[in-house]
This record gives structure tokens, sequence and C-alpha cells, in this order.
């Protein structure tokens, strides 16, 4: 059963990222900033160089980190490449980029509770069970 849950689970990770691929594909288009030359080489590049990557990120595990890597890139592109003018175009890559670096970062399995130092989680522990002095606390 646990198998057939990862497997699952494997299959919406490509699906979300394939879809984030085709919506890469056709956002300049779609939101009408297909006039910037800039943007539409971007994301015709992106669409060629990363699209096979994205789709490999649960099986090859290098891939999932040059797909981290571009979903920055794809964040950042707009104010890089000049088109950042269209507010459309910034707010299309910058959430597509943020959405396809969690996509990444889940394939990795980067979870953001083990990025938090063992001190803060003692300290919120504490704090939720009213363990934690404030100043001024004692009489």
């Amino acid at each position: 059963m646990k198998q057939l849950q990862t497997h699952l689970e494997q299959r919406k990770l490509n699906l979300a990222a394939g879809s984030l691929l085709l919506w890469v594909a056709l956002a300049p288009w779609i939101w009408g900033y297909s006039s910037s030359p800039s943007a539409v080489a971007s994301h015709v590049f992106f669409f060629f160089a990363f699209g096979p990557l994205t789709l490999l990120i649960l099986v090859l595990r290098p891939a999932a980190f040059v797909v981290l890597v571009a979903g920055v890139w794809l964040a950042l592109s707009p104010w890089l490449l000049g088109y950042a003018t269209n507010h459309s175009a910034w707010l299309s890559d910058g959430v597509t980029g943020i959405l396809l670096n969690c996509v990444a970062s889940h394939a990795v399995g980067f979870s953001l509770s083990a990025a938090v130092p063992k001190w803060a989680k003692r300290r919120r522990s504490a704090a939720a069970s009213g363990e934690l002095e404030t100043a001024g606390s004692r009489p």
C-alpha cells in the first residue's frame, strides 16, 4: 500500500512539473507579452532546455537541483531581460518560478522544517506550551 501511495505521489509531482512547463511555454501568448522578443526567446529556451529535465526530477536528483536553479532564473528573468514593465509578465514568471522551485525542492527532499535550527524548534515548542518567560514576567 505504501508503495502505491509513493507511486501516486510521484505521478502527481510529474504532472505538476509538466503543467508548469506547459504554462511557461504558453504564458507569453496567454498574458499578452509575446511582443517582447526577449520574453519569447527566454520562454522558448526555458521550455526546450529545462523541459526534459523537469520531467526527470524524480529519477535524477541532480536534475532536480538544476530545475531549482532554473526556477530562480524564471522568477528573475523579467527584470534581468528587461520585460518587467509588463506586470502580467513578471507576475506570471515570478509565481511560476516559485511553484517550480516548490516542486523541485519536494523532489530533492528538502523540507523547511529540516532547515529550521533545533534551538528555534525548542523555543517555539516552549512558547506553545506556555513555558517561555517573557521580559518582566518574574515577580
